[in-house]
């Protein structure tokens, strides 16, 4: 069998082999994918998820073969593509436990804030502007609170809280201060090759004239229009320009605060839950790993995180800093996680933080909703969650769990980070046993009779078999673009 292992955390790639070889000893790991032969019969490939196009060639020529990526996961870790798929299916099914588990979640297209009313308007849904309104006649500790989320951000970029249409306006970019600056670049004179670079250069440039397609751009928003404008199977636009990362480092307007809205236009407001137990005075989020192999059998995965904002927990009328009603460890320095632990072992939060035994009922609910929502995704938008028997994803879903032990499902990450320190560094070790575990067993290389292999087999809870439902899929081979 050839082992391809360049994950998005490098630091895990050795352990990751090292779990390979618990069962296949004679793996033959490659650096590089093109040095896998054509006439390769096994293959396993644990890759970052990005530029997809030579990875997906090999799993396309080998006979048995597994790679960590599907073609599309829009449906789960796009936030406004999930609120789609949950409205969908609890439309038809009302009884479903993503009824009452997911917020509500209102999809909105956002520009500046001058246009926030034409917006609300435009909404297809128009509960948020109704709650909005309501509320200007209430007291700030009476109102239904909303957090705003760019559809396309990660790591905490870009989130604001709000209750009112004029709260609401004041965190976006204002078309006044646009128009200023367009005032200001006439007057300005460019050099035609100053910033792309001379005639040569922008020969091999498949970003022509200042344009970088991504996802975040209007009428690309799936990726068969990306991969047919760019020729490329990857999830990010020009690796200067719109990669995640990127954007969310240049989110927000330096001067004001307000974030770029006009630029990042995809939003979702999301019921902002108030009645949450503070742990040692801060709020914190349950993040639980789910393993999705084949076409579709779900795993989650038991030990999980319990992340804590940086700063003491303030209700959303008390004028919160995002560090306080932020749990994204993302917006933490490495100094600030680890002092204050700001990620802990989810199974050892104080016993009284609720009554009974509410750990293990928020287990139950975390695996019953995981189960539910790749169900959900699976057959409402199979469009945007192309689920292969070569392909397998590892996502991380987090859930927020308030006063009365209910279980809330936030959102969902693909391709998440793990850091090395504490708790969080030996979980993801662990839990890169018991995903390789999982997946040799898909392959039929498992070596179950071994007693680690076995204990790391059991730390994965099967929640979902939807094999036999979804049937044979009709796709045979993924063809990338030329």
């Amino acid at each position: 069998m050839y082992a391809y292992v360049k994950g998005a955390c490098p630091w895990l790639d050795e352990h990751i082999k090292s779990c390979i070889r618990q069962h296949v000893p004679d793996a033959i790991f490659v650096n590089h994918i093109v040095s896998i032969r054509p006439s390769a019969a096994t293959v396993f490939q644990f890759c970052s998820g990005e530029n997809l196009r030579r990875h997906f060639k090999v799993v396309n020529a080998a006979e048995t073969t597994l790679i960590n990526a599907y073609p599309n996961s829009d449906a789960l870790a796009r936030k406004d593509c999930l609120a789609r798929v949950v409205e969908y299916w609890t439309a038809k099914r009302p009884d479903s436990i993503l009824k009452d588990h997911v917020p509500t979640t209102v999809r909105l297209t956002l520009d500046y804030s001058e246009y926030v009313d034409d917006a609300l308007a435009a909404a297809d849904d128009l509960t948020l502007l109704c709650s909005l309104e309501d509320n200007e006649n209430k007291a700030a500790s009476e109102r239904e609170w909303w957090i705003l989320k760019p559809a396309f951000l990660d790591c905490g970029a870009g989130i604001r809280i709000f209750s009112t249409v004029e709260e609401l306006a004041s965190h976006l970019e204002l078309a006044a201060n646009l128009e200023e600056e367009d005032d200001e670049q006439s007057d300005e004179v460019q050099e035609p090759n100053a910033k792309w670079g001379s005639d040569t250069e922008r020969q091999g440039d498949d970003w022509h004239n200042g344009f970088f397609p991504s996802l975040s751009l209007p009428g690309l928003d799936s990726l068969d229009a990306l991969i047919t404008t760019t020729g490329d199977l990857s999830v990010n636009g020009s690796p200067d320009k719109l990669r995640k990362d990127a954007a969310a480092q240049q989110c927000v307007c330096e001067d004001s605060g307000r974030i770029l809205s006009a630029q990042m236009r995809e939003f979702v407001a999301q019921r902002y839950i108030v009645s949450v137990p503070p742990l040692e005075n801060r709020k914190w989020h349950i993040r639980s790993y789910a393993l999705s192999v084949g076409r579709l059998k779900v795993h989650v995965y038991r030990d999980m995180l319990a992340l804590l904002a940086l700063d003491d927990h303030k209700p959303p009328w008390d004028n919160p800093g995002a560090r306080s009603f932020l749990t994204n460890t993302a917006i933490q320095s490495e100094d600030e996680y680890v002092t204050k632990e700001s990620m802990r072992d989810f199974w050892q939060t104080p016993d009284d933080l609720l009554p009974g035994d509410w750990k293990a009922r928020t287990f139950d609910q975390i695996c019953e909703i995981s189960a539910e929502v790749f169900r959900a995704a699976a057959h409402t938008m199979s469009d945007k969650f192309t689920t292969l028997d070569k392909c397998f994803g590892l996502f991380a879903l987090d859930f927020l769990v308030d006063t009365s032990g209910t279980a809330w499902l936030l959102e969902v990450n693909e391709t998440p980070a793990f850091y090395e320190h504490g708790f969080a560094g030996a979980l993801a070790q662990r839990l890169m046993e018991s995903v390789i575990c999982v997946a040799m067993e898909h392959m039929g290389n498992a070596r179950l009779e071994d007693s680690q292999n076995s204990a790391a087999r059991a730390r994965m809870v099967e929640v979902l078999d939807e094999t036999e439902k979804l049937g044979k899929g009709s796709i045979t081979e993924i063809v990338p673009q030329d």
